[in-house]
């Protein structure tokens, strides 16, 4: 009974943000990402809107990597116009999106943990140098549909797919998730063990999205001022994976379009804009 009561008073809570339109908490899916996707190119839904999964059988993350997902993880997809995100529609805004979403993520998790939750460029947020959470968006585009009796001209949107582990076991896990997750309720604060249920985080999380959203309209460099103090790659030796070259050097910081910044050994500072991160030991 008591699972049920904290569900549907977060489905209550949910709802008095008024600011998503539609709201799901499903009990199976093969991934929220692509569900609302669906729902959204179908005309099923209306924007923005946030589904809820408590399993996944085809969770992703970036590239051809697949998010463990089993009991404890809390799992939800939010799908936001992009004039929502930002009015003034300017791409360079729009690329700061994912590191806007680890922000919101590490700051809501910070008062439960024993040590400040960090962001690892570009979609990964770690406590104690170990993933707690990822992060995968899609941008998307749909053309001219009816949604109720409203008829829609064709927009685009970001369907931002986040997964954290909460009260997760990693017992049964692969061997590459052992070594490198964590759970939330292995790094608390002194808390509670009901403050790391997956409601009371996904509460926590959309508060702390929605008041960066309010800090980043009216300031718009606020997260390039302040990621130094959350950027878990500072001053790391770095090698950055894209097709068709690997890049080896010093991370330093962002560029203001979110860009990973890297100084390589001829002190050469190079901007990446996306590749897959691994700290040299």
């Amino acid at each position: 009974m008591i699972p049920e009561l904290r569900r549907r008073l977060a489905l209550e809570s949910i709802e008095q943000f008024e600011y998503f339109r539609s709201v799901q908490w499903l009990d199976q899916v093969d991934s929220t990402n692509r569900h609302l996707d669906r729902q959204i190119k179908a005309g099923q839904v209306p924007l923005p809107c946030i589904a809820v999964a408590d399993e996944q059988s085809a969770g992703v993350g970036r590239g051809a990597n697949r998010w463990y997902s089993p009991q404890g993880c809390l799992m939800f997809s939010m799908a936001i116009e992009h004039s929502l995100l930002d009015p003034a529609n300017t791409p360079q805004r729009l690329a700061m999106l994912p590191l806007r979403v680890g922000l919101a993520l590490a700051q809501s998790l910070e008062p439960l943990v024993r040590s400040q939750p960090k962001v690892k460029w570009p979609n990964d947020v770690l406590v104690e140098d170990r993933k707690i959470s990822g992060i995968l968006i899609e941008s998307q585009t749909v053309g001219s549909q009816t949604v109720g009796s409203q008829v829609v001209g064709s927009m685009g949107y970001a369907i931002i797919g986040i997964g954290i582990n909460c009260t997760v076991e990693f017992d049964q896990a692969p061997e590459e998730v052992r070594r490198h997750a964590v759970s939330l309720h292995q790094v608390l604060a002194d808390r509670a063990q009901e403050q790391v249920s997956c409601e009371s985080v996904l509460l926590g999380f959309l508060r702390s999205w929605f008041d960066l959203q309010e800090v980043c309209a009216s300031e718009p460099d606020w997260i390039e001022r302040h990621w130094p103090a959350w950027d878990w790659l500072a001053d790391r030796e770095i090698q950055v994976q894209q097709p068709s070259r690997t890049w080896h050097g010093r991370a330093d910081g962002i560029g203001s379009d979110g860009s990973l910044r890297l100084i390589d050994s001829q002190a050469i500072r190079h901007t990446i804009l996306s590749g897959t991160v691994r700290v040299l030991e």
